[in-house]
């Protein structure tokens, strides 16, 4: 199906939704099968790939991504819906002291740490990792690593196939990208896991503009709600098991709370994507060189 939206909300209201979760009034259609959705300029905004994932990649690959789970993160608070950034309450139910070090915390002053992972390769960043590198998840557990190296070589092909001329115009970064940062036979650098996670309103700023996300949904069990909405153009987005969504990764999105979920009730969302920052990066020993020239490590 081919889906043309004719309005946008303005981007000021969208933007004031920032770190909170849709609610039912933030759409009007719900895309539930293969759709692709352009904007009022023509612009292929997204489009949903159901069932695209074979069984058997599906299959081999999600142990490794609900493997995953394990590794929480205090840096994404906001993405899942933490109300504000400050100091933390502790086990002991007093706060700590500095007031410079702030964190996402939850209703009850608790810091919020989600199962959120990368994979794949990162740029330079200040502090510890003045270079850039591979990813705790690459570089430490390659096993891991390599089991899901079939689901993201599966959601490459499929974006090739679906959408050829975002496809080439991201594989024209790659062809500029050092091949130690690019996930093999992909147009991908990285990859982000999130383990059963409804995200608030947000932008993925760190894409570049002119490729498109990937992404993948594995779930297991029943729930209702976790459908992706664009507030900007009132749609919203049912994604099932072994779905794949190609989207444009600058306008925001969110997912709705989950609801009715079964005791098994699992989604792992499994986003793949060119980071800008990586069209920089030298050789990893480069790298490495240049910030110990530099003072920095």
């Amino acid at each position: 199906m081919r889906l043309v939206v004719r309005t946008k909300v303005p981007s000021q209201q969208v933007a004031a939704w920032k770190g909170r979760h849709p609610t039912k009034d933030h759409f009007d259609v719900v895309i539930d099968g293969n759709t692709k959705v352009f904007g009022p300029d023509g612009k292929l905004l997204l489009q949903l790939i159901r069932n695209e994932l074979d069984p058997q990649t599906v299959e081999a690959s999600y142990p490794a991504f609900k493997w995953m789970k394990r590794f929480k993160t205090d840096m994404r608070g906001m993405y899942s819906g933490a109300v504000a950034m400050g100091r933390w309450k502790l086990k002991d139910g007093t706060y700590t002291k500095s007031k410079k070090m702030r964190k996402p915390v939850d209703e009850n002053g608790y810091k919020v740490n989600i199962p959120s992972a990368i994979g794949g390769y990162i740029e330079a960043q200040r502090g510890r990792y003045p270079f850039c590198r591979a990813t705790l998840v690459t570089r430490d557990y390659p096993e891991e690593w390599a089991s899901m190296q079939g689901l993201l070589r599966t959601s490459a092909a499929a974006y090739q196939r679906h959408a050829p001329e975002h496809y080439q115009r991201q594989m024209e970064y790659v062809k500029k990208t050092h091949s130690d940062w690019v996930i093999n036979d992909t147009p991908f650098t990285t990859v982000t896991v999130n383990n059963h996670i409804p995200a608030a309103y947000h932008q993925d700023s760190g894409d570049i503009k002119d490729g498109m996300g990937c992404m993948a949904v594995l779930k297991q069990g029943t729930y209702r709600g976790f459908e992706l909405v664009i507030p900007e153009y009132r749609v919203a987005v049912r994604m099932e098991h072994a779905d794949l969504l190609l989207f444009d990764p600058t306008i925001w999105h969110g997912n709705m709370k989950p609801f009715d979920e079964s005791d098994d009730a699992e989604r792992i969302s499994v986003v793949m994507y060119y980071r800008k920052g990586i069209t920089g990066c030298d050789t990893p020993a480069n790298e490495v060189r240049k910030a110990q020239a530099r003072g920095t490590l």
